[in-house]
């Protein structure tokens, strides 16, 4: 191993490039998971059992993840779309003789996955009207109100989600932490360990350190990064104002996204 890997440091060339302009499309829930940090003792290395993150989970061919969730007891960490989705996935795979726990810290309100009076509800997503689900800079009281109430909509389950948690093949868990242990989680305000085979960190991305790596100079980094008190969202207009010769896609967030990349693209073409 070590010899390979001294050879593979001889033969990496670095070439150097000097452009005008870059455009940076490289996501925001991709490359550099968010994987939570334990005290000395209570991480994933007293666990006899595997622990991955959703990226790498997700990154697997599908035979291989349906081989390492197969008849295996797996607990799911998060409250997001990605794991209600490997929720689903495993509660499938197993049934009630393995049921698939989810951990959550924070329960969301999501929309079922059906129609309503024969309309499809992802419709909602499919027009501007979406863009007053989610706040925005700089909103009226009322924008923001409408925001707050129709929150439970920014995400959709998984076909037949909670007919899956009462036969028994899912089952969640609120909690506001957890640690590791040789036979599964502790989690807190449970006396009795988890027992689990699996566990699967849906917890999300550093999209934001991810971009501040990309610079090499301090400068960039923190203008790059948006302050922990902005409430402006990252790249909403596209073009940094402090570094003009980057220009950001698919980082913004929003429900329409591919119909908003699509449009930014557009105007970078024009720009």
């Amino acid at each position: 191993m070590a010899s390979s890997s001294v050879q593979y440091t001889k033969s990496l060339s670095i070439k150097v490039c000097e452009v005008e302009f870059v455009a940076l499309c490289i996501g925001k829930y991709n490359g550099l998971p968010n994987i939570p940090e334990f005290s000395p003792g209570q991480g994933p290395e007293v666990f006899k059992g595997q622990v991955m993150h959703s990226m790498d989970f997700s990154s697997m061919a599908n035979e291989d993840a349906a081989k390492l969730i197969k008849s295996k007891r797996v607990t799911v960490i998060g409250s997001q779309k990605s794991a209600y989705d490997i929720t689903a996935e495993c509660a499938s795979a197993n049934g009630i003789e393995q049921p698939c726990t989810m951990i959550q810290r924070t329960a969301h309100w999501l929309l079922p996955h059906a129609n309503i009076w024969g309309i499809s509800l992802g419709y909602l997503y499919f027009n501007r009207s979406s863009e007053l689900l989610v706040h925005k800079p700089g909103e009226s009281f009322f924008l923001g109100l409408v925001a707050a109430l129709f929150s439970p909509l920014i995400g959709m389950l998984p076909q037949h989600f909670y007919d899956k948690v009462e036969e028994g093949s899912i089952i969640l868990k609120r909690s506001q932490g957890f640690r590791f242990c040789k036979e599964g989680l502790i989690i807190d305000g449970e006396s009795k360990p988890l027992e689990t085979d699996v566990v699967i960190l849906a917890t999300g991305f550093k999209g934001d350190q991810k971009l501040r790596n990309i610079f090499k100079s301090p400068i960039f980094q923190n203008l790059i990064t948006p302050s922990a008190t902005s409430s402006v969202p990252l790249y909403r207009k596209i073009l940094h104002a402090r570094i003009p010769q980057v220009v950001i896609i698919g980082f913004a967030e929003g429900l329409s996204n591919l119909y908003g990349f699509e449009m930014r693209c557009k105007w970078l073409a024009a720009f």
